[in-house]
């Protein structure tokens, strides 16, 4: 629950996974859970663990049998597997990444991030920033093993690529519409 915590609240300081809008202030669990509900298939979603930052502290909604874990960050729906949360634990507290393969949904896609600040927190002038639809991505050390994608700071959000190119966090964009 700690790591899930600590995820959460780096998350949504710095805008999620991408920046994006905002979830609607005091929103009922019912409509939280409709949103979250959206960011992964449903045969994922139904086992999944879905938690919510009730303040300073994480409230579980729904207390999956999987080890999947669905909640939104920054205003993103999201569902990752256990690996992919240790990334993300790594990114947004700037450690280390793990060497597991991870994988998360974001069906509902993003309101966009920067390609080359893995931190930054809204658009400017140079640094890249690209909006990508429904998208799965697939993070850890087997991304940086995936040949073959575009690892250029502009990329084309309708196809597959590297965001993050030669970071310690890169990791491959797959578009899924």
């Amino acid at each position: 629950m700690r790591l899930l915590l600590a995820i959460a609240c780096a998350a949504a300081a710095t805008g999620g996974l991408a920046q994006a809008q905002q979830t609607p202030a005091a929103s009922s669990d019912q409509d939280y859970m409709k949103r979250v509900m959206k960011a992964a298939p449903p045969q994922i979603i139904k086992d999944a663990t879905i938690v919510r930052m009730n303040g300073s502290s994480m409230e579980s909604l729904q207390k999956g049998t999987s080890e999947w874990t669905c909640m939104e960050a920054g205003g993103v729906p999201m569902c990752m597997d256990p690996n992919a949360m240790e990334w993300v634990h790594a990114w947004q507290t700037h450690g280390p990444p793990t060497d597991k393969t991870g994988f998360i949904y974001m069906l509902e896609g993003d309101a966009g991030a920067s390609n080359t600040d893995p931190w930054a927190k809204g658009k400017t002038a140079d640094n890249h920033w690209v909006v990508t639809g429904p998208h799965v991505m697939i993070v850890g050390a087997a991304a940086k093993t995936m040949g073959g994608y575009p690892r250029t700071a502009e990329a084309d959000p309708t196809k597959p690529y590297v965001m993050w190119p030669d970071s310690p966090y890169e990791h491959l964009m797959l578009p899924v519409k």
